[in-house]
């Protein structure tokens, strides 16, 4: 009887000072810019919390879409929200950038597109990647849109556009960039509390903790 005891005593010890989650795990909707950065700070709870983070990247408009048909998803980092409506807790992230690659380099000449060796160009699907609509809107504004429309390959998401350029399948794209200076426009990224459970709640916060600084001149 002592024994058992002893066992029980021990037990609430360990159960004391390494406090379980309920659930071990949380799935995350990531806009396809910001997947990279969410790795990092996914593997970054997971080693401090000992509980899995699944990532799940796509386009934001294609991540709202399953939002809005039930689909189990924790948390959505979503970029260029202004058109997401979700009654959630929701914080500001900063910002993520659109830039223009050619080849191996990155320029914010729009009119270098217009050039006759470059024959395509990838762009995200504006209708359903900010990343897209964002490029649309600064190509409009330039009054671009319908001279490079007959260049225009278009791709799922923001990181497919990086990807065709960079394995040579196109001769330019708009793809997300690290720096402002290589920037043509800043695009916002939200982080959405989706669910209430307490590990889900802490991984908000830590995104929280995430912002990315906007950059002057940058709009």
């Amino acid at each position: 009887m002592r024994v058992i005891k002893v066992i029980i005593f021990y037990a609430s010890i360990c159960l004391c000072a390494h406090p379980l989650y309920a659930q071990e795990s949380i799935t995350v909707a990531v806009a396809s810019s910001f997947y990279e950065k969410a790795k990092v700070y996914a593997a970054q709870f997971e080693a401090k919390h000992h509980v899995a983070v699944r990532l799940v990247s796509g386009s934001t408009g294609r991540l709202y879409n399953q939002i809005k048909q039930s689909a189990p998803f924790d948390i959505f980092i979503a970029a260029g929200s202004q058109k997401i409506d979700l009654d959630k807790p929701h914080k500001a992230m900063g910002y993520g950038y659109l830039g223009i690659q050619l080849g191996n380099r990155f320029t914010t000449d729009l009119q270098r597109l217009i050039q006759n060796n470059i024959r395509k160009v990838a762009i995200a699907n504006p209708q359903t990647a900010p990343f897209g609509a964002a490029a649309k809107q600064v190509l409009e504004k330039k009054g671009m849109w319908q001279v490079l429309k007959p260049k225009l390959v278009y791709a799922q998401n923001a990181m497919q556009a990086s990807m065709m350029v960079n394995q040579g399948l196109v001769d330019a794209a708009f793809v997300p960039v690290q720096v402002a200076q290589d920037a043509i426009m800043r695009i916002p990224y939200t982080v959405f509390l989706l669910s209430n459970t307490v590990i889900a709640k802490d991984f908000y916060i830590t995104l929280q903790t995430s912002v990315i600084p906007a950059k002057a001149g940058i709009q």
